[in-house]
């Protein structure tokens, strides 16, 4: 699901209505790190029904790879910088007991060095 084509909150309950256990739209597109203020799972909250407390999970996206690499976003390249402040987000999450969600984009692992980061990163 991309963040673009979310509504809140019929896409959540559509989700939820089609069987969907998970979503991992909520993060930072600019800045990556911890929108959701944690990178444990939750239950998500319905905003219209009288059931507030929906069977379907948010797992907080916590890293996608161009906002830290992307010059338009954090412009951190494939530095050693960038590895560090991936790595230091994943550390975060391990720390606190969360789960390090990541999103890699499959056009983002054709060059070795790329391959290299993401591999640190798994």
């Amino acid at each position: 699901q991309h963040f673009l084509r979310w509504q809140h909150p019929q896409t959540a309950y559509l989700w939820e209505a089609n069987g969907f256990a998970y979503d991992s739209t909520l993060g930072f597109a600019d800045r990556a790190g911890f929108r959701c203020g944690t990178s444990r799972e939750y239950s998500m909250f319905g905003v219209v029904a009288d059931n507030w407390l929906m069977t379907l999970r948010e797992q907080p996206l916590v890293l996608m790879e161009c906002t830290v690499m992307a010059q338009r976003y954090m412009g951190l390249g494939q530095s050693e910088k960038a590895i560090e402040y991936m790595k230091k987000l994943k550390a975060t999450c391990e720390f606190y007991g969360g789960d390090f969600t990541l999103l890699w984009h499959n056009t983002e692992v054709t060059t070795p060095q790329e391959r290299d980061i993401y591999l640190q990163l798994i």
